[in-house]
């Protein structure tokens, strides 16, 4: 049993975009903020904009404030008077709608009548009107071509959510009662696709969910789609409506969703269903997943991936692999993840909820865990030394430091970050930081060692991979940071940029290690250290071009790399 995402499902471009202006603003601007209109037919992210403090610009006139125009568009009429009324328009219209808006002000112009393909009173519809300047008509299907005035010349164009199928019949029965007829196919491809993905989908899987606002055309038509085809389909608003139309007896379930759907209700609608699979399989299987979720999500199978780069290190330096060491990166990396997963369980909530529901079980028992075990770090620590307890103590200090306001409150209005943790890839840069501290620097100190060529190597090494690893789930969970505000990496340059960012560094330790063992300055297990970045990537390629949902799998996955490279260490050291 299991579920297969749709490729195409979450926001479109245009809704995409009109969000991160809309999150973007809410995080930055100080008064007042308005949408004219929902921003999205859907009410779970209208209740999140809410809650941010966004608005919905009602009948009653609102002035010095920040009013953004919806990915839908406005008439051109309605945004002269926002700005009459002295507020400030932030423009979040969709790219592909405002195509369509300059196509209609051109032939309008030129003594064209507009027939507007689309859904009569909808928001985009009525925005294409607007610029039609009183010239437009709305047809919504067949049956209404007949009822046309006589035209001598007209310019056909679509809502950009339109059914493909109905404008092309439209197009061609219009033609038949006008002669001069220009047709600007402006219906976006992401909604053809979307179309033609659902209509795909339904015919491989056993039962259909689609996931969208009730009052979302563009989901609507993708449900009409999916039932078309004879397949069990279900139109869903959120996971809680999934309890009771028995979804177990399914073997494989496809799960799209409407343009307007955000990320992290399909995530939720995912997990809820994976949650309802699980109860149809039997004990011992049931057993198993259950062990493995809460190694992976309790940080514990990280932890050993900490063990393992660790003895990598050492041997690879040439060191005496000791317990002592080993377990202090176990315990400490253990703290150090468990401390960040409950601080980032907010933002969990929109990108990862299996780990939001495993810390409202778990949560309280693992932070208890976190603290025996730095604890317990620290004295293993003392055991091997005043100085590399002074370090570790040092490390943990700079924890605590991470998460407290140290800007003035009289500096506050002039400085953009207070803390530590708010500037971009601060954490990123941290937990490299600690990892390598740990897994590096504290074995050579013990060792009495100055940081050779080796120890370098290994230290830039480490760093790099761990920053890979956790730029990659910054990625991931870019829509949940963006939503609780929190500034990363992806969202200060982009995701496509970050990705970029992270072949590039690849790249450089990879070409580092080798060309380093190729000259004998570093042992020839650097060649096969160079598998730990590039699986990273690899993993990360793969499923952004598959379109896998986040999940306990994925990074059970990802962190498998740093047990492979304690693997592979190991059968060079005995080969």
């Amino acid at each position: 049993m299991k579920v297969k995402l749709a490729k195409t499902a979450g926001f479109c471009m245009g809704v995409r975009r009109a969000m991160n202006i809309v999150l973007d603003a809410a995080n930055r601007e100080k008064g007042k903020l308005y949408t004219y209109g929902p921003l999205v037919h859907n009410p779970q992210a209208v209740e999140m904009l809410r809650q941010k403090g966004v608005e919905i610009l009602g009948n009653d006139p609102v002035s010095n404030a920040t009013v953004i125009l919806r990915a839908h568009g406005v008439a051109p009429e309605e945004r002269k008077k926002i700005r009459d009324s002295g507020n400030v328009i932030c423009d979040a219209t969709c790219p592909h709608v405002a195509k369509a808006h300059a196509i209609l002000k051109k032939e309008i112009r030129d003594g064209y009548k507009a027939i507007i393909i689309g859904d009569r009173g909808h928001a985009e519809v009525d925005g294409l009107l607007g610029y039609a300047e009183g010239n437009g008509i709305v047809v919504e299907n067949m049956s209404e071509v007949k009822d046309l005035p006589e035209l001598d010349k007209a310019c056909i164009i679509a809502q950009t959510t339109q059914d493909r199928n109905i404008f092309t019949g439209i197009v061609e029965e219009v033609k038949k009662k006008v002669s001069d007829v220009k047709i600007f196919d402006t219906i976006c491809d992401s909604t053809s696709m979307r179309q033609r993905e659902a209509l795909e989908l339904a015919k491989e899987v056993d039962a259909m969910v689609i996931v969208g606002g009730k009052n979302s055309a563009n989901t609507r038509r993708l449900y009409d789609i999916s039932h078309s085809t004879g397949v069990p389909s279900f139109h869903i608003e959120t996971e809680d409506d999934l309890d009771h139309l028995g979804l177990e007896k399914y073997e494989e379930i496809g799960v799209m969703a409407g343009a307007s759907t955000p990320n992290w209700v399909i995530n939720k609608v995912i997990d809820r269903i994976q949650f309802l699979l699980k109860k149809s399989k039997g004990r011992f299987f049931r057993s198993l997943e259950s062990i493995g979720e809460f190694l992976v999500e309790s940080t514990l199978y990280l932890s050993l991936g900490a063990v393992s780069m660790c003895y990598a290190s050492l041997v690879f330096q040439g060191l005496r692999p000791s317990a002592t060491i080993l377990l202090i990166a176990f315990f400490y990396v253990f703290a150090v993840h468990t401390f960040n997963r409950y601080n980032e369980r907010l933002k969990d909530e929109f990108s990862d909820p299996a780990r939001t529901r495993f810390f409202k079980d778990y949560g309280k028992t693992l932070i208890i865990a976190a603290t025996i075990a730095s604890l317990a770090a620290l004295c293993l620590s003392y055991l091997l030394g005043v100085i590399d307890f002074l370090l570790l103590l040092f490390s943990c200090f700079l924890g605590i430091i991470y998460t407290i306001r140290i800007v003035p409150e009289r500096l506050q209005p002039f400085i953009k970050y207070k803390r530590l943790k708010d500037l971009p890839g601060s954490k990123d840069f941290l937990v490299s930081l600690a990892w390598a501290w740990v897994i590096v620097l504290i074995p050579v100190q013990n060792q009495g060692m100055y940081l050779s060529y080796k120890s370098i190597s290994i230290l830039a090494f480490v760093i790099i991979s761990v920053f890979i690893r956790s730029v990659v789930f910054d990625i991931l969970s870019i829509e949940g940071d963006r939503i609780i505000g929190r500034e990363t990496i992806p969202i200060l340059i982009g995701p496509k940029q970050t990705q970029i960012m992270l072949l590039i560094l690849a790249l450089i330790i990879g070409t580092f290690m080798f060309l380093s063992a190729s000259f004998g300055l570093v042992p020839a297990l650097g060649y096969y250290l160079i598998f730990s970045p590039a699986f990273m990537v690899i993993c990360f390629y793969v499923f952004h071009k598959r379109r896998f949902q986040v999940s306990t799998l994925f990074e059970a996955i990802i962190d498998s790399n740093f047990i492979f490279i304690g693997l592979i260490t190991y059968l060079w050291q005995i080969a």
